[in-house]
């Protein structure tokens, strides 16, 4: 299965499996948001130089950007959907959606969602519905894959609002707060690198982030924007030439000894070390 659509207005979405998928990504960044939906045997796949297991019944998220050197499938009971913002903006339509920031986003790392046994038979109707809709070569052929993109977006961020947070009972005003800031981080890391610059933009005060992420994420504000700042590096590092000083400099920082403390902060290792 490879199936693909494009439109007039730089609109591009497509629906493949594995194979076919790394055949088009293998070894570059993304330049789509991914939704790998799994009913099959599990999927091995290394994100960034990270390895992870997609099991049946699994749904993961992987970010614009992201570098996908190896994937490994047994079967084709599974579906890799790309699409990128020109074809469904999710920024858009966050307030309907509220997913930016929580599918995707500056994520501690890309969520890998279980859904319920008794939801595998819906959600493998929605992919043979989304693959029916690539026979029709009509005028609303794109409208009708957003609508049912969509409901899959909503059916994911049901279930990372389960699975994502150590609370279940989550304060809708909480998880807005957790969503805009990891969604800004994402847009932002390369420039901003404090806790009060988000704050700022987010009209909250840093101290309010800091007690929101310590009740429902585990993780500080500030160690998300650091980890963020250090996966980039660790990709620019390890899929480019660019040497240390430059690498520092396109992601913010004035001077490459403030860099390497950070990354060796994070990561236990100096830059160099690393490379």
């Amino acid at each position: 299965m490879n199936l693909i659509y494009n439109d007039k207005l730089n609109g591009f979405f497509s629906m493949s499996v594995a194979d076919n998928w790394f055949q088009r990504n293998a070894g570059q960044p993304l330049s789509t948001f991914c939704i790998v939906l799994n009913y099959g045997e599990t999927i091995d796949i290394q994100i960034d130089l990270k390895k992870y297991q997609i099991q049946n019944n699994q749904i993961c998220c992987i970010n614009p950007g992201s570098i996908i050197p190896k994937i490994s499938s047994k079967d084709q009971k599974h579906c890799f959907i790309d699409f990128n913002q020109a074809f469904y903006c999710l920024e858009l339509h966050d307030k309907e959606l509220s997913c930016n920031g929580l599918l995707f986003g500056a994520l501690p790392q890309p969520p890998v969602l279980s859904f319920p046994e008794e939801e595998a038979t819906d959600n493998i109707g929605l992919i043979e519905m989304l693959k029916r809709e690539f026979s029709y070569a009509e005028s609303n052929q794109g409208d009708m894959l957003r609508v049912l993109l969509k409901q899959l977006i909503i059916k994911c961020v049901r279930l990372a609002k389960k699975q994502l947070f150590n609370t279940t009972d989550l304060p809708q005003e909480e998880t807005d707060i957790i969503r805009r800031f990891q969604a800004l981080v994402e847009k932002y890391f390369r420039e901003k690198h404090k806790v009060a610059d988000y704050a700022e933009m987010m009209y909250k005060s840093p101290k309010t982030l800091s007690n929101t992420f310590k009740k429902l994420n585990g993780q500080s504000p500030l160690q998300i924007i650091q980890e963020r700042i250090v996966l980039e590096a660790k990709r620019l590092m390890n899929y480019t030439d660019k040497s240390v000083k430059e690498i520092s400099f396109e992601l913010g920082f004035s001077e490459p000894a403030h860099f390497s403390r950070l990354f060796k902060k994070v990561t236990g290792e100096s830059p160099s070390e690393f490379q």
